[in-house]
């Protein structure tokens, strides 16, 4: 059974309130950032390890989840100065930053630019700059994605079955994976469900991402200790990965202290919702099986 959490609130950061979720009362923070389409339990895998020994953060990004949706203003130098606001009003000494995907890329920024506020860098499966140039070239799972958000669906079991079809998420299917889309719909007066997520302001982040904060110009002024994990596996072909094996290269060779961690057999989806790296399921099995991409984050927190 997953941890619940001891915190499931608001907070006001800057002019936004954002929703947030705190795992764990004790030991050294850790805040987790989502992806771009994303919402805070996403890391319940993450928490349900870590949370025994550290105090673990997530929060819904400005547009997602339950947090304010401003009409406009999204791109990282803004969520990056969100989660500066985030951490003051947490009242977090310099916590461990981790990020997933858009996350990984507000988390790099943040780590650049405001390098008193954190302790440690974890990047999962991203971090330089992506394969394709244009939103038109994106690959399809990342469409998918995105073509989801604003269109309602008659039921909640219509919309996890459509999910189920997908190959990089049905094959995988865990309680993680139900919990996390428990949370990404509102429940319409029709009994309809639609996503949180605020489609224009996912449309601004994403055209954003591809023209501001480039990856590449925030590694030489990364300082602390950082983490890059990598899923090797593909979503829909054996080269759609976010991050290319040479990327790690590029990253390694421009943040002084980088230890990197390649995963080969999980895919964007699948390093965060509890399958480990031998495609078992950790939150269906009989006995328990470590989280090895927590595992990772423990040992670089403890080690430096």
């Amino acid at each position: 059974m997953s941890m619940s959490p001891v915190r499931d609130e608001f907070i006001v950061a800057g002019d936004l309130t954002f929703h947030y979720v705190q795992w764990g009362e004790q030991g050294p923070p850790i805040i987790f950032v989502h992806g771009i389409t994303a919402n805070a339990f996403c890391f319940q895998a993450f928490a349900d390890d870590l949370a025994r020994d550290h105090r673990v953060f997530a929060y819904d990004l400005r547009g997602r989840g339950d947090s304010d949706k401003p009409e406009s203003g999204y791109n990282i130098p803004i969520h990056a100065a969100d989660l500066a606001e985030l951490i003051d009003e947490l009242g977090l000494d310099q916590p461990v930053v981790a990020g997933h995907s858009l996350g990984a890329f507000i988390a790099l920024y943040f780590a650049a630019h405001f390098p008193e506020k954190l302790s440690k860098l974890v990047l999962i499966d991203a971090g330089a700059s992506p394969p394709w140039k244009t939103v038109e070239e994106q690959p399809a799972w990342l469409t998918a994605s995105i073509n989801r958000l604003g269109t309602p669906v008659a039921s909640f079991e219509e919309y996890k079955q459509r999910l189920k079809a997908v190959p990089f998420l049905g094959s995988y299917w865990n309680s993680y994976i139900d919990q996390y889309f428990e949370h990404d719909v509102r429940y319409q007066s029709d009994g309809s469900v639609v996503s949180k997520a605020y489609r224009e302001g996912v449309l601004e982040d994403n055209t954003q991402q591809l023209s501001e904060g480039a990856p590449e110009e925030q590694w030489k002024n990364v300082t602390a200790p950082t983490l890059l994990l990598r899923a090797g596996h593909g979503l829909f072909s054996d080269n759609d990965q976010v991050l290319p094996e040479e990327a790690t290269v590029a990253i390694q060779r421009g943040i002084k202290n980088c230890r990197y961690v390649n995963f080969p057999n999980l895919n964007h989806y699948t390093i965060i919702f509890g399958v480990d790296n031998r495609r078992r399921l950790w939150s269906y099995g009989r006995r328990y099986r470590p989280n090895l991409c927590a595992v990772w984050i423990r040992n670089r927190c403890a080690r430096g």
